[in-house]
């Protein structure tokens, strides 16, 4: 490639690059910025003393913060596990180009395009206690209804099954695009070497689906970790501090005590934690794509 025709192909890609240096790298580099200084909004309408890392030291020693480190990490765990296994296994039972098959994934893709808002304030009127139809439906057999948003051993769990339940579907739709775009070869080839169905599972669907699931794993991870819209509207970080997750907390810090500073620290913090994940994920993807090639 010539000098002229990557100068044109950089030309063209300007315009993005920088609205892409406007809208995304400025404000990260500004917070960033004020992330070292002690900025109480409500105190200060600029930026107070600077204090280099001291608010990232505050935030690795203050309890709350880390408690909500462990449920988000406890949160995002089970309901990509949840999701995974899920999603892996609707996409192989509903896998095929027949009118019923093709109906069912169109209905279980709908909890995916429901905002998450709509689905956090549904989910709360569907677990109430007072008039929810899931616990009146239970007590119609008998059982007793738990308060599943306030009970201390129920709130994180029913969070992860409602996160589950809605986005469940981004993996299905994911691994049924995977599964129909699978080369036959390698299965006539085992086949023909007298694989038995479940090691042609095993030993050829499974590493040909890996850079997949690695992929999957790094979307569905960094979204799990920063879940915040389904907190607010179910359980707002109770009972307690049972499903304060670190998006929630750093919401609080920033948005509702203005403690600009250090709100800013900690979203840092969990950037890199987020870019680290990612990166991890993204190098294994690489080996695994050498791998099968």
């Amino acid at each position: 490639m010539g000098h002229g025709e990557r100068g044109g192909r950089l030309l063209f890609v300007l315009p993005a690059l920088l609205l892409l240096v406007l809208t995304q790298a400025w404000p990260l580099a500004y917070s960033l910025w004020f992330s070292l200084f002690d900025w109480t909004l409500a105190r200060s309408p600029v930026p107070g003393a600077f204090v280099g890392l001291g608010n990232y030291r505050r935030a690795l020693a203050d309890q709350v913060f880390t408690g909500s480190v462990t449920v988000t990490v406890t949160f995002a765990v089970a309901t990509v596990t949840l999701q995974m296994f899920a999603g892996f296994a609707l996409a192989c039972l509903t896998l095929g180009e027949s009118v019923v098959f093709q109906a069912s994934r169109a209905l279980l893709v709908v909890p995916m395009v429901i905002a998450p808002v709509a689905v956090g304030t549904m989910w709360r009127m569907l677990l109430s206690t007072q008039a929810g139809p899931v616990n009146y439906l239970l007590g119609l057999v008998g059982i007793p209804g738990p308060d599943w948003l306030g009970d201390p051993d129920l709130a994180l769990v029913s969070l992860i099954l409602i996160d589950a339940w809605q986005w469940t579907p981004f993996v299905l739709v994911v691994y049924a695009a995977a599964l129909a775009s699978l080369p036959d070869e390698p299965f006539h080839a085992a086949a023909l070497d007298g694989a038995t169905r479940w090691q042609a599972f095993r030993y050829v669907m499974l590493p040909l689906l890996w850079p997949v699931t690695l992929l999957l794993l790094m979307f569905r991870l960094i979204d799990s970790l920063l879940t915040l819209d389904l907190v607010v509207t179910t359980t707002f970080g109770g009972p307690g501090f049972r499903t304060h997750t670190l998006s929630f907390w750093i919401y609080q810090q920033g948005l509702r005590y203005f403690n600009i500073s250090y709100a800013a620290a900690t979203s840092w913090l969990l950037l890199l934690a987020c870019l680290a994940i990612a990166a991890a994920l993204l190098a294994w993807r690489r080996r695994a794509m050498a791998w099968i090639a």
